[in-house]
């Protein structure tokens, strides 16, 4: 039978610029993956990550969710094939040893291809094995902790030069910055928009209300890393930046914090233009901090616009406090009381930017529309079964007597590596059959939690519900947090979309059926899928 295997590509920034390039170690990886008879089954790229430090085994990384996929016995039988172990982890031989292990225990093969070594699940391997994956992770490591003080040593020359006033130019100059015979130079158009958005703040507009005007007027969006699709227009987060930020008067900061000089750059606006900026953010009024709102769209990351297709955003506009500024010219502030209007808004139109879709739907009709109709749906996974919870107890119980073995087997190994006795191999020996052992008993009780889970459920949902639905609007914030946020999770679950419509009406697509809702949320149309 053909073994299916799964080729995985990494490269950091330096290996990048160095020419260990994605495309060559894709292009070698099918070459061996079909000198070896096996099917590529899928192909995983962690690009701009460091294995040195761990990023690459982060989550939403590739690496870490086929580690996880792993664990739970998904890709028992394949192989999953790398240029070399570094490809994996280059944060020492402990840590290398211990990932290619815990991939053998999960029933996944491991295969370099630049040595053409594969550590097989099944045990086959000898001790000459154990010595080739930590000589190999040990010299990988080393030579990125040389590479990492190299650049340390680097960056803290550059930084001294730049504190004496030497003229030092590398990349990642903010976009309205040109260099011109290794100087940096003004580029005055650009230099001139930012200008302008100072004007408009001076004047009161606030951030989103320059991105509109920005994007009405259709300047053109400078092609910075964050900007990489011209296409999306400008952004309320550069816009933010921008004003905010110190690079703007030529300072230069370290890690965002830390001036270090004063006039590393041409200045795009004056200092005194940039405090009387700052001023005006002074005595704006302050919003509520994030933690008095949290979690308050519980559909965040499910709504779009029907005609762009694109994410709609969330609007909150309640109490609030309008500025007027007398003749004399006293700041006046004055309070108004509005409700709680909570809408949901297309954001390119929002943003001017291409979308004709108007229409504001109140946030509150269209969440009772979804928990009334939907969240029944999404609530019987949350009830676990007296099966459930035995099979669950269990798994946690293997779980824990195999860290532990695993654990002590490290430790043995980390004695081998300084010089050991037999003996030591021989108990690693021992360790790993009963490792195996408890990696069968694992795999069962997986296998009874997965049947239980598959059985109908007997718990009572309406009560369920109705529970869940007291703790939505919780005097107490973090209970209502903790329950938003829950519900949000198992709501994306099942739904795949939901469409806010020019008409003022809504659709919520699950993956079970359709439902069309009126402006009221009433039903007015659907179907099972």
């Amino acid at each position: 039978m053909t073994q299916n295997a799964i080729i995985y590509a990494r490269f950091s920034t330096i290996e990048q610029s160095k020419g260990y390039s994605l495309e060559r170690q894709m292009k070698n990886g099918r070459e061996y993956v079909e000198r070896n008879g096996w099917h590529v089954e899928s192909e995983l790229k962690d690009e701009g990550k460091s294995a040195f430090h761990g990023s690459n085994r982060l989550e939403g990384t590739a690496l870490h969710t086929f580690e996880a996929e792993a664990r739970n016995g998904l890709h028992r039988g394949k192989i999953l094939c790398v240029e070399n172990i570094d490809r994996l982890s280059r944060q020492g031989a402990k840590a290398a040893a211990q990932l290619v292990w815990a991939l053998n225990g999960h029933g996944v093969d491991v295969a370099t291809w630049h040595d053409r070594y594969i550590y097989r699940a099944d045990g086959s391997g000898d001790l000459m094995e154990l010595f080739s994956v930590i000589i190999k992770a040990q010299m990988a490591y080393e030579e990125s902790l040389k590479k990492s003080q190299r650049s340390k040593d680097n960056w803290a020359k550059k930084y001294a030069d730049i504190e004496k006033g030497a003229g030092v130019t590398f990349g990642g100059k903010p976009a309205w910055i040109d260099t011109v015979d290794g100087k940096h130079v003004i580029n005055e158009d650009r230099a001139a928009v930012i200008n302008e958005m100072f004007d408009w703040y001076i004047d009161g507009l606030g951030y989103m209300a320059i991105v509109q005007k920005l994007n009405d007027r259709q300047e053109p969006v400078w092609h910075t890393k964050e900007y990489k699709n011209a296409k999306g227009g400008w952004q309320f987060s550069y816009v933010y930046r921008l004003i905010n930020g110190r690079t703007v008067i030529g300072e230069f900061q370290r890690n965002g914090t830390e001036t270090i000089s004063t006039d590393f750059y041409p200045a795009a606006v004056t200092l005194e233009k940039y405090n009387r900026a700052h001023a005006v953010m002074i005595g704006k009024p302050k919003l509520a901090g994030r933690d008095s709102k949290r979690k308050n769209n519980l559909l965040s990351g499910m709504v779009i616009c029907s005609e762009c297709q694109k994410v709609a955003g969330y609007e909150n506009k309640g109490n609030s406090k309008h500025r007027y500024v007398t003749k004399s010219g006293e700041v006046r502030l004055y309070g108004v009381t509005t409700g709680n209007h909570e809408t949901l808004v297309c954001d390119a139109y929002r943003r001017k930017h291409g979308c004709q879709n108007k229409a504001r739907h109140y946030y509150r009709i269209v969440e009772k529309a979804v928990l009334d109709t939907v969240l029944q749906l999404t609530v019987d996974d949350e009830q676990d079964t007296e099966q459930q919870r035995e099979a669950r107890d269990a798994i946690g119980s293997i779980e824990r007597d195999i860290a532990l073995k695993t654990q002590q087997m490290n430790n043995l190994v980390d004695a081998l590596a300084d010089g050991g006795a037999k003996a030591i191999v021989s108990r690693i020996a021992m360790l790993e059959t009963e490792i195996d052992l408890l990696q069968g008993r694992l795999q069962a009780a997986n296998d009874r939690y997965l049947i239980a889970s598959s059985a109908p459920s007997k718990s009572d949902d309406t009560e369920f519900i109705r529970g869940l639905r007291d703790e939505l609007s919780s005097d107490d914030p973090d209970i209502r947090f903790y329950a938003r946020s829950k519900t949000n999770a198992a709501l994306k679950r099942v739904i795949e979309q939901i469409y806010i419509c020019p008409d003022k009406t809504f659709i919520v697509e699950a993956d079970v059926a359709v439902w069309h809702f009126d402006e009221t949320g009433k039903v007015i149309g659907g179907q099972a899928l």
